[in-house]
């Protein structure tokens, strides 16, 4: 008997894609099993086998509901008093997203990072050098905020595919020590980042889908809600002492720029994190067809067999059947 997975065709199974018969009656019997949820086609412009859907709450409780929990104990904790020492690997990640998204943004307006710095205490300093005139200070101290809550939702977005995130922290490990290796030029960000990178980069290749899933759901969480962990530090700072130096924040330099009072910066910052936790959550890639052991990345091979689904896909079993070609 051809035992067809739920979101499998007959032709990856070699029966004849001209025997309508059973095509049809397979793919009857599979739709059975599909998700009430809008599917789309994904980003991926027909590249791979990939949905994206807006699942329904009481779909996004069931499969996510340790994701949410998390969430609400990472604004919780971060917002009180020795909370942030708990998460305190996270706060470091979060410091260098929102210090490499100034410096990149520095280098799409023509200037360039000179250096990056990570401290002990959670803080961060990206020292750039940018064009004059408005337009590129603006952008750059604005894009520590909206460039963590754009990457941290698109991050959201694919935690429940089979292979993005282990291949999601296998890249974000990497490029902390190629961020290292360029622009970190202190004793502890180069300790705390390297050190970072290299778990980031081993968890990805070694460790089992489900838990590289959860650890890579709360990292996204985590550069997802820079803003909203960082409550006390955007309307509650105007000024603050990095590395021995007094630093205006980041929506008061803004603010000096273009007019406007700073707590409307923050603000709206504040509102794009949240707008793009809801996206992650709401908007989910997903995988259409599992993958088999000969067509796993080769990247990630493993001497066991290692189900890259959270759960068992439902088969049908269907009789063997002999076809004779005219």
């Amino acid at each position: 008997p051809v035992a067809l997975m739920a979101s499998d065709t007959v032709e990856d199974y070699g029966i004849p894609s001209h025997v309508n018969s059973v095509d049809s009656e397979v793919h009857t019997l599979v739709g059975k099993t599909n998700s009430d949820s809008p599917k789309y086609n994904c980003c991926c412009l027909g590249s791979c086998r990939c949905t994206c859907n807006f699942p329904g709450w009481r779909d996004l409780w069931e499969k996510d509901r340790r994701l949410l929990r998390a969430i609400v104990v990472i604004v919780v904790l971060f917002n009180i008093p020795f909370g942030r020492y708990i998460l305190y690997p996270f706060v470091i990640f979060s410091t260098w997203i929102h210090e490499m998204c100034h410096g990149i943004t520095a280098i799409i307006m023509g200037g360039q990072i000179i250096w990056l710095r990570i401290y002990p205490n959670g803080s961060g300093l990206a020292y750039t050098s940018t064009p004059a005139g408005k337009l590129p200070r603006v952008a750059v101290a604005s894009a520590g905020y909206t460039g963590t809550a754009i990457i941290g939702g698109i991050l959201l977005m694919f935690r429940r595919t089979q292979r993005g995130p282990r291949i999601g922290l296998f890249i974000l490990g990497l490029l902390l020590l190629i961020s290292c290796a360029c622009f970190v030029r202190n004793a502890f960000g180069l300790a705390s980042l390297i050190s970072m990178g290299l778990v980031l980069i081993l968890i990805g290749c070694k460790l089992s889908s489900f838990w590289a899933g959860e650890i890579y759901a709360l990292v996204a969480s985590t550069c997802c809600l820079n803003a909203i962990t960082s409550i006390e530090v955007l309307f509650g700072t105007t000024s603050q002492t990095i590395g021995g130096v007094i630093q205006e924040s980041d929506a008061v330099t803004v603010a000096k720029q273009l007019m406007l009072p700073y707590w409307i910066w923050a603000t709206i910052w504040l509102c794009l994190a949240l707008f793009m936790t809801v996206l992650g959550l709401m908007l989910v890639v997903t995988d259409t067809s599992p993958i088999s052991n000969s067509h796993r990345d080769p990247l990630f091979k493993s001497s066991k067999t290692e189900n890259f689904n959270d759960e068992e896909e439902p088969s049908i079993e269907i009789p063997s059947i002999e076809f004779n070609e005219s």
